[in-house]
């Protein structure tokens, strides 16, 4: 018996820590001004040929598009939704710690930030955050990733 109540909570508590992380990217999905596109494992596989060049906002995914399950894109070129997505993703990423800073460039008029979401030693979620002068973009590769996979993505920007 004890066994069962323990192996509920562990579930209810894993449930509860995906839908925690996952706020951000519902929120900005539910916005006006705010351009989402996202592209089902489905789709990837049928896309085999596209994979010698798979170019994502300046990020070549190539390497890594069989392991992918899910991107998801998201940009806006709006004053007011730049600024909520800018605050959006700054408060998301500072107080979730499940989220490690991989990579930043800072650049004249745009700032990039990679993020990782490791799950033993693979990465789960790999995030491109952009907050540029005239656009602000976040991107989400969803899959079973290896640091250097992830190496290769990092190094094409």
């Amino acid at each position: 018996m004890k066994t069962k109540i323990l192996f509920t909570v562990i579930a209810v508590l894993a449930a509860w820590n995906g839908f925690a992380q996952d706020k951000l990217f519902d929120k900005l999905s539910n916005q006006k001004n705010i351009t989402q596109v996202t592209v089902s494992k489905g789709l990837l596989n049928l896309m085999p040929d596209m994979a010698s060049s798979m170019d994502m906002n300046g990020v070549d995914v190539k390497d890594i598009v069989n392991k992918l399950e899910q991107i998801d894109i998201f940009t806006s070129q709006d004053n007011e939704a730049k600024k909520m997505m800018r605050k959006e993703a700054t408060d998301h990423f500072a107080n979730n710690k499940s989220y490690e800073v991989l990579m930043k460039i800072k650049e004249e008029k745009s700032n990039v930030i990679f993020y990782a979401q490791k799950d033993g030693n693979f990465i789960k979620s790999l995030v491109m955050f952009s907050d540029g002068e005239l656009e602000c973009v976040l991107i989400r590769l969803l899959g079973k990733f290896t640091t250097e996979d992830v190496k290769k993505v990092v190094n094409a920007k």
